[in-house]
């Protein structure tokens, strides 16, 4: 039967150790597989197949025995895996070495049994025939039958067995007459128990023919674990840099390599930003990356991933809005010395003695421009999680100047034969297609915790590399394959992985630069996909409290003290690695809205009521209390429910750092008595507002004495008007009367003098 029809079980240790590749990488649960392969060595007696044979042995240099405890979280039934023994590939005379792993995790031991090995009938020719080779089904047909061998001791429960096998060349069956390629290999055990298991792998036929290499770009993200926090604090970044870091660890394996380092810009700030504080070990290792020869493109920030940003509504790429508020001048002292004049001496003239220096220092706080500079390869490249990018995504990001996208396999339809190169033109943009299974190959390599598990992977990896190289050999393939995100303390083996990929003889390391200089794929089509709605919902709710602290934040000086933190906290919460970590990712996003919520409840109004109005115009009492640590600056708006109370204009004011403040508000009665409710509102000084309005219940009493004593006034005033001028009114009426009787002069006619009376003078004699 041809090989791609055939269904047949991968080995059960390899279903653990890989994964889904579209979403996400589960790196835990590949570390505990691999301890499922760590070998107890037992070779088989002699066969008439012509199996080489020993003695077995157990707790030897080249096994261990594992105890139950230890994986039966991890597997409930007994496993099997088959790999060449070493990744030369094999030759025309050269003895097929295989190892068959067998993992024991029950409470019961395994008995004697029969361990069979096959070849498969076909060569593997297209990425698809490996693929149905591998996969996880079982299959009666198995191919030719190699070797069968009984074994000669138990398998104890909770352990895990290696028995090396070695096929005589003739037994093999392939000659110079064969093709050049992948070829599979399966193997069975068959214990007196019932216990039937059965595992495949490959290798690679090689005849020494010319060929033409594929070109494999790698791409290797630089990340830490996900946190809540923007910042890596000091005590994380030393346990990351020290000898046996993490970050070491991700470092040493692909410096000065031909690899590409995707570094997460949050490290560089992380380090930079603690100044004279920073760990040796960190500050060290950042000198390290400056002067690696590795072309080094940007993420996100904190690895954010931009297809969830897009698609939960942001407006673009989000990137930190500042650090200033963060930035502890202290750390940034440099101390400098001028020399001063020399003293003379008592005698007039000079000292002899060196001048003095006067120690000062100078403080130069780095900008946030500062803290995330480097020298980029490039920084147009977007690398969202995989398989979950949007057609808008691709807009999204271009129109933040990320016009270049590494995508999955998933988010494309591409031909199958031959193997088109990784670079695509996109609806807007180009794209990196990635090799999944390569890349997922790759991966659990460089995190295998036993030889025979990282055998196992770079065999499969040199398989496939070869298919592609034998599909059209007049024609040179650029792929590109990625290490994964995430991490764990186990990923030791990423510098053995590249280095032994580079001895592979079909296989030539290629730049970024050139992958994407490659011709482009033809007829490729975008295939959409879309975040889970558990992930968009949580992230729509980050980014709409974001613009909530974003309104509030107006109410202080410095606004950035609340914007750059918040910022910085919602990127480390959009981190691609939280990807595999829903639960828990969950329960940071509600803690980190919590937070926020108090942050814009700081500031509220002290209500007290039924309040009673007396009197027309009287000052009305508002308290305001600030739980921030900073002073705010509000405006007080009073709105009444009814016409019985008049509320004068807004108030602003400003309330000290964790106090409260007493206002007064002018509120005026009109006539009336009654309830009214004042509703108060706390607006920012930029109008938006502050958490819900207070209301006040008031009581009116209106000033009914000093209305009524106005009333009296004006008819008082309004009687003796009226009595002033009725008498006007009568005496013009007489005056009119007695002129036309005539008893007045006619006031027109000249007034006439009356006759004077001469009286004598009478004058007196002297004397």
């Amino acid at each position: 039967m041809v090989a791609e029809s055939i269904p047949a079980r991968r080995p059960a240790v390899s279903r653990a150790v890989r994964g889904a590749r579209p979403r996400r990488r589960m790196p835990w649960a590949a570390a505990a597989a691999g301890l499922l392969l760590a070998a107890s060595s037992v070779l088989l007696p002699a066969a008439t197949s012509g199996l080489a044979a020993s003695e077995p042995t157990r707790g030897s240099a080249s096994g261990t025995v594992l105890t139950a405890a230890s994986e039966a979280s991890e597997a409930s039934e007994p496993s099997l895996s088959v790999a060449p023994a070493t990744l030369t590939p094999l030759r025309p005379g050269d003895d097929l070495a295989v190892s068959v792993t067998v993992s024991n995790p029950t409470s019961a031991e395994i008995g004697l049994g029969t361990v069979e090995v096959y070849l498969a009938q076909r060569a593997l020719t297209t990425r698809t025939a490996v693929e149905d080779w591998l996969a996880e089904a079982e299959s009666t047909t198995r191919g030719d039958r190699l070797a069968s061998v009984p074994t000669t001791g138990v398998i104890p429960a909770g352990t895990t067995v290696t028995f090396p096998v070695t096929v005589p060349a003739a037994s093999v069956s392939l000659s110079a007459l064969n093709s050049w390629g992948a070829r599979g290999i399966a193997a069975t055990f068959e214990a007196e128990n019932d216990t039937k298991i059965e595992g495949r792998g490959t290798f690679v036929w090689f005849l020494d023919d010319e060929i033409t290499p594929v070109n494999l770009s790698v791409l290797m993200p630089i990340t830490t674990p996900e946190s809540s926090a923007g910042l890596i604090p000091a005590i994380a970044l030393e346990a990351y840099t020290n000898d046996s870091g993490l970050l070491t660890r991700q470092l040493d394996g692909v410096i000065d390599r031909p690899v590409a380092i995707a570094i997460d810009p949050m490290i560089i700030a992380s380090i930079r930003i603690l100044g004279s504080s920073a760990p040796a070990s960190a500050v060290a290792w950042l000198d390290r990356l400056s002067l690696a020869s590795n072309e080094i493109f940007p993420l996100g920030y904190a690895d954010a991933d931009p297809a969830v940003q897009s698609q939960a509504g942001a407006a673009a790429v989000l990137a930190p809005i500042s650090f200033d508020p963060l930035i502890d001048p202290s750390l940034f002292v440099t101390p400098t010395a001028t020399p001063t004049t020399p003293a003379d001496g008592t005698d007039g003239t000079s000292s002899e003695a060196p001048a003095a220096e006067d120690a000062q220092a100078t403080t130069t706080p780095p900008t946030s421009a500062d803290l995330l500079a480097w020298e980029y390869t490039r920084t147009d490249i977007a690398w969202p999680g995989a398989g979950a990018v949007a057609r808008d995504d691709l807009d999204f990001f271009a129109a933040s100047g990320l016009t270049t996208t590494v995508l999955s396999e998933t988010n494309v339809t591409r031909s199958e034969i031959p193997t088109p190169n990784a670079v695509v033109a996109l609806p807007t943009g180009t794209g990196l297609v990635t090799d999944d299974a390569l890349s997922d190959a790759l991966h659990t390599a460089a995190m295998a915790t036993t030889d025979a598990t990282w055998t196992a992977a770079m065999a499969e990896v040199a398989s496939r590399l070869a298919v592609v190289s034998a599909e059209d050999p007049s024609t040179a393939r650029t792929l590109v394959a990625t290490f994964d995100r995430g991490w764990p303390q186990s990923a030791d083996r990423v510098g053995q992985t590249l280095e032994a990929l580079s001895g592979i003889l079909w296989e030539t390391p290629a730049t970024l630069q050139s992958a994407l200089g490659a011709p482009a794929a033809e007829d490729v089509e975008f295939n959409a996909g879309v975040e889970p709605d558990s992930q968009l919902g949580p992230a729509r709710a980050l980014l709409e409290r974001e613009g909530e602290l974003t309104a509030f934040s107006s109410v202080l000086a410095d606004p950035l003290t609340i914007t750059a933190p918040a910022r910085l906290e919602l990127l480390a919460l959009l981190a691609s690695s939280w990807a595999d970590q829903a639960s828990n990712w969950r329960d940071q996003v509600t803690t980190s809205l919590a937070a926020s919520a108090e942050t814009l409840q700081a500031v509220t109004v002290t209500t007290r009521g039924p309040v009673q109005v007396l009197g027309s115009t009287v000052p009305f009492p508002i308290t305001l209390n600030n739980t921030f640590d900073q002073a705010v600056t509000v405006r007080v708006q009073v709105i009444p429910s009814n016409g019985r109370l008049i509320v004068d204009s807004d108030v602003d004011t400003t309330i000290d750092p964790n106090s409260a403040k007493a206002i007064t508000i002018p509120v005026s009665a009109a006539i009336g008595n009654g309830d009214v409710t004042l509703r108060v509102t706390l607006f920012t000084p930029a109008g938006t507002t502050i958490g819900e309005s207070a209301p006040i219940a008031v009581n009116v009493r209106a000033d009914w004495e000093g209305v009524g004593a106005a009333i009296f006034a004006a008819l008082v005033v309004a009687f003796f008007g009226f009595g002033i001028y009725r008498n006007i009114v009568r005496r013009r009426k007489e005056r009119a009367e007695r002129e036309a009787a005539g008893e007045l002069p006619d006031p027109t006619s000249p007034p006439t003098t009356p006759p004077t009376t001469a009286h004598p003078l009478t004058v007196q004699p002297r004397g």
